[in-house]
């Protein structure tokens, strides 16, 4: 695998080992920032410093896409073994003003990473090292790399906040401490500005960044040209979406002069600048050696691998495998164990806490497979049946009555053995559905390959009951809704009752499959009429949709359903569906939802898309997991009943002392905002 690795992005360890304390490389009483930016040495302290404030995407806890949704559920916000007070608050609706979760605004919260400190780094470090006469060490294109890394930075740190917070204000310059109070106010910009001016960043400095990174040993984690156009790709996405392109809704959301910070009139032109932006992506990063991740690729065996086992491992491992070639833009690897851990199904029973009989009395804790990273059973619900159509819309579910049967029993034959332990006992649900579920999820009954078993005659298997290894035991650490987050763990992992190895993996911030899907929806939402889907539309669709095995051939299908048209036509209640603009939104929104399941992009793309009102008022359902038998264990139950989802909560509130203060931010779009909360 050596040689993909040059085309990965991740924050390196060994490059931030020291960016925190950076300062301390100079004496007390000296003018620090003249002194670090002396030479080339200390200059690079500070530029790792600057990559210092990409959030760990990974991350459960702090990262509002991963937890903030209802993608995943937890038994509990906090008890004695774990405690995620940050985004669960947020998806049981408890953000709120006076001291808001995941503050990234102030780094509060739990966030940890200030963005606004971010910028003023970033910032900074450019007024230093774009001084000639600073850094004289440095060769020009060192100098121009520099510059063009930070700058990208910048755009970046701007989008995090633009993502979370809509209209912010745009920080150019590091002020200095002599800068008079008046100086320092700000404004929240419009939307259409902030995006113009991110894009600008990156369209003057990409050029300047190298197309792959070649010095694996000490680079490994800086921008290239293709990290550069898809965050570009990313930031206009955003602005042609329906939050930011003519959102009515926020009409009343004005600065002082009471022009309004999100543009009202919808522009299609928005949606053609975006595919453009995908597509430059693409070619950079293909040009490059990026590609869709395919497990053969890795893994010795996998030619030998079954058909089932092989594609359900294809999106296991898009996302844990360490430097595939599919990673256009990732973070640092060190969020990644506790990711796994939070995710991992206990399947031994040493890996238990317990006292006596073969299992652990102390010191190994269940916390090493907690499992409480649990997807919800609507999460379960959106993926696929074989076929590669929507459960609720495949012919052959709905004729047999499989969809209205779907929460009743069967027994697993071996015909699914690969998939299922054979002879359980599991819902109907869990039968003829695509290998991405199989390889997304984990539940009561489900084969778990790796951890220690490879042999496919001898697998891993899930055992979710109440009382059993991998359910409810012990009363903490459990899955509340009786799934598993099996994607994000890698399957080389190995916990036993003496040891633990969990290989952490950069988690992807962008991903090839991601920019094609990102290509896909802005070609249709560019077109004009709604018959008029562009071809292209469906090939990207189909990369991905065969990369996870539909298409023909595969799993005994005998129709070319990697393309949606096809597989639609031949097995959808709604033949003509991919034929529409309407309809291929529909698909498209979906296969992001798949394809994209438990990387944190769900709980965005339904802001972004304006769906949240919508699917984020649903209440949480998962199986009884109080249940010991299939009887009582296969009951829907309720797990929460959220409050609505409206206008407001598209937008995260900035702290109210820090608005009242009028010292960052003019006070009276503030109260614009308090009166789209009382509408």
């Amino acid at each position: 695998m050596k040689k993909f690795t040059k085309y990965i992005l991740f924050i390196s360890l060994g490059l931030l080992c020291s960016c925190s304390d950076y300062l301390d490389i100079v004496p007390d009483n000296v003018t620090t920032l003249d002194i670090v930016f002396n030479n080339k040495n200390t200059a690079q302290r500070y530029l790792a410093n600057c990559y210092h404030f990409v959030p760990d995407h990974g991350s459960v806890k702090r990262i509002p896409g991963m937890g903030a949704g209802h993608e995943c559920w937890f038994y509990t916000d906090k008890d004695s073994y774990f405690d995620n007070e940050v985004s669960f608050y947020i998806a049981r609706g408890l953000q709120n003003t006076n001291a808001p979760y995941a503050n990234y605004w102030d780094g509060e919260g739990g966030s940890k990473l200030p963005m606004f400190r971010a910028i003023r780094e970033c910032n900074i470090f450019l007024s230093y090292v774009r001084d000639q006469h600073k850094v004289n060490d440095l060769t020009d294109s060192e100098r121009k790399r520099w510059i063009a890394e930070v700058n990208v930075l910048k755009a970046y740190y701007h989008f995090f906040l633009f993502e979370h917070y809509g209209p912010i204000p745009i920080v150019d310059e590091a002020l200095p401490v002599s800068t008079s109070s008046e100086g320092v106010k700000v404004t929240r910009m419009p939307v259409d500005q902030v995006v113009d001016f991110m894009v600008k960043l990156i369209d003057d400095s990409y050029k300047d960044l190298p197309p792959v990174i070649t010095m694996e040993a000490t680079e490994m984690g800086r921008l290239t040209q293709p990290a550069a156009l898809a965050l570009k790709a990313k930031i206009l996405l955003w602005a042609a979406s329906p939050l930011f392109n003519g959102n009515k809704e926020y009409a009343n959301f004005r600065n002082k002069e009471g022009k309004p910070l999100i543009n009202q009139e919808f522009s299609r032109e928005k949606w053609v600048k975006t595919a453009e932006a995908c597509k430059a992506a693409i070619e950079s990063a293909e040009a490059n050696g990026c590609k869709l991740y395919d497990c053969s690729m890795d893994m010795s065996y996998s030619q030998d691998l079954p058909e089932e086992i092989f594609y359900s491992m294809n999106i296991r491992q898009t996302v844990t495998e360490r430097f595939n070639p599919e990673l256009v833009w990732s973070v640092g690897k060190q969020g990644t164990n506790e990711l796994q851990n939070l995710s991992m199904a206990c399947i031994l029973p040493s890996l238990k806490q317990g006292s006596g009989n073969g299992e652990v009395t102390g010191g190994i804790l269940q916390s090493r497979a907690a499992g409480v990273y649990a997807p919800t059973l609507e999460t379960a619900e959106q993926f696929y049946s074989k076929n590669g159509v929507p459960i609720d819309e495949d012919k052959e579910w709905l004729t047999n009555g499989n969809y209205d049967n779907r929460y009743t029993t069967r027994q697993v034959t071996s015909a699914d053995k690969y998939n299922m332990r054979t002879g359980w006992t599991t819902a109907v649900l869990h039968f003829n559905r695509e290998p991405r579920f199989y390889g997304s999820l984990g539940f009561d009954g489900s084969t778990w390959y790796g951890n220690g078993r490879t042999d496919v005659n001898d697998l891993n298997y899930v055992d979710g009951k109440y009382g059993r290894n991998s359910g409810n035991k012990w009363g903490f650490n459990y899955s509340i809704t009786g799934y598993f987050a099996k994607k994000v763990v890698y399957y080389q992992n190995a916990i036993t009752q003496s040891s633990q190895v969990v290989y952490e993996y950069p988690f992807p911030i962008i991903r090839l499959g991601d920019l094609y899907l990102m290509y896909a929806e802005s070609l249709n939402e560019a077109t004009e009429g709604d018959n008029n889907v562009p071809e292209e539309v469906y090939t990207y669709l189909r990369k991905v949709r065969e990369r996870s095995g539909l298409k023909k051939g595969v799993l005994g299908q005998t129709e070319d359903i990697g393309d949606v048209r096809v597989a639609w036509e031949k097995y959808s209640n709604d033949p003509t569906k991919p034929k529409t603009k309407d309809g291929m939104r529909s698909i498209i929104k979906q296969e992001r939802k798949i394809e994209l399941a438990l990387e944190g992009h769900q709980y965005n793309d339904l802001r972004r898309w304006k769906d949240a009102s919508k699917e984020l008022s649903k209440s949480i359902k998962g199986w009884n997991v109080q249940g010991e038998i299939e009887e009582d264990f296969y009951k829907v139950t309720t797990l929460f009943v959220p409050r609505a989802f409206t206008t407001k909560d598209y937008l995260w509130p900035i702290k109210k002392t820090r608005l009242t203060s009028r010292r960052q931010i003019n006070s009276n779009v503030w109260m614009v905002i308090i009166n789209i909360e009382k509408q």
